[in-house]
């Protein structure tokens, strides 16, 4: 039986959330579809790029928790 491998298949393997046996299969599947491969690859990309953000946040943001934490809260139970 052929398995038939979704995208988000390949996302697990990507982030590595396969098993060894998937990730073997998923490779083996890569060497003869085309299509996965290319979905495989699109997706590297797409994460390379996504990792390379920095989320900074604005100072304005930074100045409001300061503020908030010098002043006295009661603690909620």
């Amino acid at each position: 039986m052929t398995k038939t491998f979704t995208p988000n298949d390949v996302l697990r393997y990507l982030y590595k959330e396969t098993n060894e046996v998937e990730s073997q299969r998923l490779e083996e599947a890569m060497l003869v579809d085309a299509d996965l491969l290319d979905q495989y690859l699109q997706l590297t990309n797409i994460k390379e790029q996504l990792d390379k953000v920095q989320k900074i946040p604005k100072q304005e943001t930074i100045q409001a928790i300061l503020d908030y934490s010098r002043f006295d809260h009661p603690i909620l139970y």
